[in-house]
């Protein structure tokens, strides 16, 4: 895994890290780490973005997700921030967000972070590498979908 790392103004990292950015947490998100942001036990400002497809998403999604299908989130992170929020009815994140990627298993959601590195680095990109079958055990005690 190539883990993103947010570089930080004056610092040695900043100058010589291209590329690379700090976490406070690590780049990775638990499902622990994500019920606390969720429900401000840990206040983040966040922005949680579901990339499954819309029919995967009808059969449930996490609390305070917004759905950017997989093939869309390069064109949505071009977008103005007006334009964003027309068309997926919340806030584009911005440098100050932790960006919270999931998907199904936790591939399309790295793939998300991939191409969102390339079109705006200044965000803090995250994975919620669990994603939405852990997301199904945890908080909904389903193992069967697994």
């Amino acid at each position: 895994m190539r883990a993103a790392i947010r570089r930080l103004p004056g610092t040695a990292a900043a100058a010589a890290g291209a590329g690379r950015r700090f976490y406070a947490a690590g780049p990775d998100v638990s499902f622990g780490e994500l019920q606390r942001i969720i429900h401000g036990v840990r206040p983040a400002a966040y922005r949680l973005i579901d990339v499954r497809e819309p029919h995967e998403v009808a059969e449930g999604r996490v609390p305070t997700a917004v759905n950017i299908p997989l093939g869309e989130v390069p064109a949505a992170f071009a977008m103005p921030p007006d334009a964003f929020a027309a068309k997926y009815g919340a806030a584009r994140p911005g440098p100050q967000d932790e960006t919270i990627f999931y998907c199904r298993s936790g591939k399309r959601s790295q793939s998300a972070i991939d191409a969102v590195e390339k079109t705006d680095p200044s965000l803090t990109l995250r994975n919620y590498r669990g994603s939405w079958l852990d997301y199904l055990e945890h908080a909904l005690g389903n193992k069967a979908l697994k």
